[in-house]
């Protein structure tokens, strides 16, 4: 008994077939046109952007502090080393000119100019001031505490008006305090005493609980002081001749060179 044939499906077409092979054909042909993925296109993240850029802006300011204008005749550490006998060389101490001049170049120059002439009608000068030479009512006193706590409203230098604001530098250190103040005293034809890193610690020891900046009739107000000398600062000893550069000092030197020598003097 055979099976019963199915009848043929009615919706089948031949011209259907023909169009569903040619509809894959241009399907398949857009997407050989289509570029191929490629590895590394993805869009970078969203914080490795904030940390680079954070590195950026932190050696831009870094640059700005310490940098010294790029200027060839700031003082700098290594070179002095170098040109004093290298790194086996003794440090000796630092010229605080040299400090304050470094301090004066990456803090005061935009303002007082290199010149110290400052800018007339906007900055007072340094040059002849009386205020840096402590000169008339103006003590050394005036000096630290504008430094430490800065000056607002008119001042008069030189006869001339200036009505500015000066900012604080208290994040200085006491030494860069008193080396740019030793600086500026003594620089551009100046001529006046130097200022030690122990008065600008006892002037900021004394001002420590102020918040406000200094004012003109203030400091006037109060009684001008003259910084202690500095002391000199002490030379180090010679260092001591080599063996080699010492001949009369060498083992071949023979004992019976120096008979007078006493058992104290071969003892020492």
């Amino acid at each position: 008994m055979t099976a019963p044939t199915q009848p043929p499906d009615e919706g089948f077409n031949e011209n259907e077939r023909g169009s569903e092979i040619n509809l894959a054909e241009v399907h398949g042909s857009i997407l050989r046109e289509q570029s191929e993925p490629r590895v590394g296109a993805e869009p970078v993240p969203l914080w490795l952007l904030t940390v680079f850029f954070s590195i950026i802006f932190w050696a831009g300011l870094y640059l700005a502090y310490n940098s010294g204008g790029f200027r060839a005749d700031i003082f700098d550490p290594t070179h002095a080393a170098l040109a004093a006998g290298g790194a086996n060389a003794q440090a000796g101490p630092v010229d605080p000119k040299v400090i304050g001049k470094r301090v004066f170049t990456q803090n005061c120059i935009v303002c007082h100019q290199a010149t110290g002439l400052g800018l007339p009608g906007q900055f007072p000068p340094l040059v002849g001031s009386e205020w840096v030479l402590s000169q008339d009512w103006h003590g050394d006193n005036h000096l630290v505490k504008i430094l430490l706590k800065g000056l607002q409203g008119p001042v008069q230098v030189k006869g001339a008006t200036f009505n500015n604001a000066m900012p604080t530098w208290s994040m200085l250190t006491d030494e860069q305090i008193a080396a740019v103040l030793t600086y500026i005293r003594s620089e551009w034809g100046n001529s006046a005493s130097s200022i030690s890193a122990d008065y600008v610690k006892e002037i900021r020891a004394k001002t420590a609980d102020r918040t406000e900046p200094w004012k003109s009739k203030e400091l006037q107000d109060i009684p001008a002081e003259k910084a202690p000398a500095e002391p000199a600062p002490a030379t180090s000893p010679a260092p001591a001749a080599s063996p080699a550069a010492s001949p009369a000092a060498s083992p071949a030197a023979s004992p019976a060179a120096s008979p007078a020598a006493s058992p104290a003097a071969l003892a020492v």
